[in-house]
């Protein structure tokens, strides 16, 4: 049963007292609820995370708009933002279909293809609508979001656990030396999904249904991409999207290719310094995660 502030946004669509599912409801972060209208039609509810603010959630929003209008199946808003208790609240289009599990490498070749074609769909977006609010491309500066206080977490860590806090200071000095050692500052941008993973790409019966999650879309690099679609562990998705790229006219450059490898140990940089900002903002620090984050920095421990 959904009570609280969810039931009352409901009620304010005029969607209650229908059945509704709770499909994710985890504090602070994003959560939906599946509804449907009075004529059936199966609808998502979205509460947005605690950091979410309506130039953010407009930029989002913006790009599934686009998408929606080139004819892909995204879960494009039906209603204004809504607020309630602090948090932000819209009615989006259900995607059909469900997430891959664990691909063979057909299925890691088709979902690279896909992403292919879904970077290409936003290729030129980005001369249009610029950089999401409060987000910077992976490149620039080790994080993409000016949410993290990376210093003030690294010190709380460094308090907690001083071998942790070297480690992660060690490893943003090395990346930023190995990304500009590649001239990554010069790589292009374009609007990305930001989240390609298998979990958030709907397939029924063997085709595309569907892409969700868009939550972290703004300007960043193709190799970034690569990185957060997690072509590291899916090697038959990069092949592909490189092989669709190409064939499709837009291939990656030499500077591109080179900046693959440095730009995703920035990403994994930044994982761990998501991982340290809940530290600091929570007081307790998730010394195991942290630590296996690093770990994938390429950085040596201390």
């Amino acid at each position: 049963m959904v009570t609280g502030p969810p039931a009352a946004v409901l009620d304010a669509l005029g969607l209650r007292p229908r059945p509704v599912t709770v499909l994710k409801d985890e504090p602070g972060q994003n959560a939906s609820w599946l509804a449907r209208t009075s004529g059936g039609q199966r609808v998502v509810l979205r509460r947005y995370h605690d950091g979410a603010t309506p130039e953010d959630l407009s930029y989002e929003h913006a790009v599934l708009r686009h998408l929606a209008g080139a004819g892909w199946v995204v879960p494009v808003p039906l209603s204004e933002l809504v607020p309630r208790d602090g948090l932000w609240y819209a009615l989006t289009r259900f995607v059909p279909g469900a997430a891959v599990a664990r691909e063979t490498g057909s299925q890691q070749a088709r979902r690279g293809r896909d992403l292919a074609r879904l970077d290409l769909a936003l290729r030129h977006l980005g001369a249009t609508i610029g950089q999401r609010p409060g987000w910077r491309a992976q490149h620039q500066d080790g994080r993409v979001h000016d949410r993290i206080d990376w210093r003030g977490g690294a010190d709380a860590l460094l308090a907690q656990s001083p071998r942790l806090g070297a480690w992660a200071y060690a490893a943003a000095e090395r990346t930023r030396g190995v990304l500009a050692a590649v001239g990554a500052a010069e790589l292009p941008v374009t609007v990305v999904h930001g989240d390609f993973a298998e979990w958030n790409v709907h397939y029924s019966r063997g085709r595309l249904a569907g892409v969700v999650d868009f939550g972290l879309t703004h300007l960043d690099s193709r190799p970034y991409e690569l990185a957060i679609a997690r072509t590291y562990r899916a090697p038959q998705a990069a092949g592909a999207y490189r092989a669709e790229l190409a064939a499709r006219g837009w291939p990656l450059s030499e500077l591109e290719e080179t900046a693959i490898e440095p730009v995703y140990q920035a990403f994994r940089v930044d994982m761990a310094a998501w991982e340290i900002e809940q530290g600091r903002r929570t007081g307790r620090f998730d010394l195991a995660v942290i630590e296996r984050q690093l770990a994938r920095t390429g950085t040596p421990p201390p």
